[in-house]
């Protein structure tokens, strides 16, 4: 007969003696199992893109006794991965394998219980049921007692919370556990010791092959299956769904569905298979209607944000919640999987979440509540980029704002290394709340943000997002009729096509600007943008009406008793007074410029000052000062970040080392400055390559 092993337990204060031969349990002398039960359903026949998780899993049956949670959002695979990999290790349960569906986010039933999962297990074993106590602790012990010292592998899916689960797990060494839940369950990892498996979504090429392979032997149209996965997100659940409903129309070509995908607000209605187990749509309603009512009113709230993730205090104002509060909301949000931290207080999910987010709100949420939290969202990024423009750009012409409404938290970096830290972080973001505030009908959120961001989005060579921005800014400024508005917009608008060489428009603008700054009396801007139209015509050779624009805006500025202003006039009328012939007049006034950005302590204006020094002295033939100057303004541009003016002064470093005869100097200086426009793909570069090719053919 081989083998004997024996346990014992007690059921109602009997003791109960189990003999376990090859396979097959004897319970005796009252209590007889005589199965190995075979529990599992079918699964998958192939899982992709899982192969970490599946050497996680087999890591776990080399060891006896072990256990594992894996998690994830709806619809990530979690119960496919599953049963694929019990099936493919049963035979090392020789003893039995146990699996139950606990029911944690089923719609049209109630979870589980304690005793009806037990009670399945017993019955797997072919325990009578005349022979199963009726007190649900006496039940979990006779089940421990029947698997204790066995090899048995029990799956225990769709697990709601810790408390359905604790009771279930054997004590046995030679048991394995293997739990699915939609939430963390970190309850269990912290105290039984259970390894966390977490299912992220697929990435593309594996996302891709989900769909080759459901397609069959069909021909494969590549470009077709790509942008059906894109439109997936990497969720299982839908790909496995867009790929079935491709295999049943295959008269259709593949871009027919991907255009119905790509229709706004229609992914989840394509995505509907009228199985309510394998819906997208269903499916996440499960885990939304489970939480409570703070963190469903998070998420829906949620759906009102465009951008690829949300920092904590953007999360926060939107539902107009103390940050606190807010986090332990988005903590009930991160253990049920529908939302993830992905970076220390930064959060995101998945898109076909979000849209579930945003029809929840459209739903339950009226248009007023809707609008406030909108305007929240959007006050907590205004006012920190306007912080945050404050720290990059401190002499800048100011824009009053609104105070904050109530129950905006917004983030206040404090120097400009945390400005910048910001910017990077949340630069996608931002620059896509601009165009949302509009769709959301909030044109004022949208000028102001656009102006905040005109700094940083310059000086870090993002002109396409700068021009892009400014755009949408514009229309919103000519909705409100905000003449103010139009003017700021016009002046930063110019500015940026000037540095694209689109001279013609910006000319128009900057004469609209002067024009609007004149009506509504404010010369400190009319000056700002005066300088404007100087530099315009400047770069299309009219270098006398520049200069003349330049003192009209210096005589502007020291009434107004603008310093920062005032130098920048001066060094503009310098740099224009060299190409008219008079470069020791350019000296004076650039190094009065310097002097005035020194006192008030204006890094971007002293490298400003620095540069058309250089230049300046190097029409003078004093090429040696040209040198000292051009590299004080290069370290001043490194210092800020400002890739397009050091890009500038190393081409002039260039000329200047090449005027002396330091021609490997000036090939130095020339090919850094060129990698630097490549980076920012500006079309200096043009010239500059040219210069540099006829210089290392020399």
């Amino acid at each position: 007969m081989g083998d004997v092993n024996s346990i014992e337990g007690t059921v109602h204060g009997t003791v109960v003696q189990a003999h376990f031969v090859h396979g097959d349990v004897h319970v005796h002398p009252s209590v007889s199992a005589i199965a190995v039960p075979r529990q599992l359903p079918r699964g998958a026949a192939s899982v992709v893109g899982r192969d970490a998780e599946l050497a996680m899993l087999n890591r776990l049956v080399a060891k006896p006794g072990q256990m594992a949670v894996i998690s994830g959002t709806a619809g990530i695979g979690k119960t496919a991965l599953c049963l694929h990999w019990a099936r493919s290790v049963a035979n090392r349960f020789p003893d039995g394998q146990l699996h139950v569906d606990l029911r944690g986010f089923d719609p049209a039933h109630p979870p589980l219980s304690v005793a009806e999962a037990v009670r399945g297990f017993l019955d797997g074993f072919a325990v009578p049921p005349d022979r199963i106590p009726s007190d649900v602790g006496a039940q979990v012990n006779l089940y421990r007692s029947v698997v204790a010292d066995r090899q048995v592998l029990v799956v225990l899916d769709n697990a709601r919370d810790v408390e359905q689960v604790r009771s279930l797990l054997p004590g046995g060494p030679g048991t394995a556990v293997v739990i699915t839940s939609r939430t963390e369950l970190t309850g269990l990892v912290v105290r039984e010791g259970v390894r966390r498996i977490g299912l992220g979504l697929l990435g593309d090429e594996d996302a891709r092959q989900l769909i080759t392979c459901r397609l069959e032997d069909e021909p494969v149209d590549v470009e077709g299956v790509a942008a059906l996965a894109a439109q997936c997100g990497g969720l299982p659940l839908a790909l496995a769904i867009v790929a079935g409903q491709a295999a049943q129309r295959r008269e259709f070509p593949l871009g027919a569905l991907v255009e119905e995908l790509r229709t706004e607000s229609r992914r989840l209605d394509v995505l509907d298979t009228g199985d309510p187990y394998t819906t997208v749509r269903t499916v996440f309603s499960w885990s939304y209607h489970a939480l409570p009512v703070a963190a469903r009113r998070l998420f829906r709230l949620l759906g009102l944000h465009a951008g690829v993730d949300i920092a904590l205090m953007a999360a926060a104002s939107v539902a107009g919640l103390p940050v606190p509060e807010a986090r332990a909301v988005l903590a009930e949000l991160t253990r049920a999987n529908l939302a993830e931290e992905h970076l220390p207080g930064r959060f995101r999910f998945h898109d076909l979440l979000r849209e579930y987010a945003a029809e929840r709100l459209v739903v339950e949420e009226p248009d007023y509540s809707r609008k406030a939290a909108a305007r929240r969202l959007l006050d907590s990024y205004l006012h920190t980029a306007v912080v945050v423009d404050a720290l990059l750009n401190p002499h800048r012409l100011r824009t009053a704002i609104p105070p904050v409404e109530p129950g905006v938290t917004h983030a206040r970096p404090v120097d400009y290394e945390q400005a910048v830290e910001w910017c990077a972080a949340e630069h996608h973001v931002v620059v896509g709340a601009v165009g949302h505030a509009v769709r959301l009908g909030l044109d004022r959120h949208a000028w102001q943000l656009a102006w905040a961001l005109v700094t940083y989005l310059r000086r870090f060579g993002h002109d396409r997002d700068r021009e892009a921005t400014q755009r949408v800014a514009m229309g919103a400024a000519l909705r409100l009729r905000d003449r103010y508005a139009e003017a700021k917009i016009c002046r930063a608008l110019a500015k940026t096509l000037v540095g694209d060489g689109r001279y013609s428009e910006a000319t128009v603008l900057h004469e609209r600007a002067i024009v609007l700054f004149r009506e509504i009396g404010d010369p400190e801007e009319q000056a700002d943008a005066l300088l404007g139209l100087a530099r315009a015509n400047y770069r299309q050779g009219r270098t006398a009406e520049a200069e003349a624009g330049a003192r009209s805006a210096l005589t502007l500025a020291e009434a107004a008793g603008n310093t920062n202003l005032r130098a920048a006039a001066l060094t503009a009328s310098g740099r224009y007074k060299i190409d008219l012939g008079a470069p020791d007049e350019a000296v004076t006034r650039c190094a009065t410029a310097l002097t005035l950005y020194r006192e008030i302590d204006s890094s971007e204006g002293m490298a400003d000052a620095l540069r058309a020094l250089g230049s300046a002295c190097h029409r003078l033939g004093r090429f040696d000062e040209a040198v000292e100057h051009y590299e004080a303004s290069l370290e001043l541009d490194l210092l800020l970040g400002d890739e397009f003016y050091a890009a500038q002064v190393l081409a002039q470093l260039g000329d200047a080392h090449r005027a002396v005869g330091r021609t490997s100097a000036a090939i130095e200086a020339w090919r850094r400055a060129l990698v630097l426009f490549e980076n920012l793909d500006n079309h200096e570069a043009v010239e500059l390559r040219a210069r540099l090719r006829a210089a290392e053919n020399s």
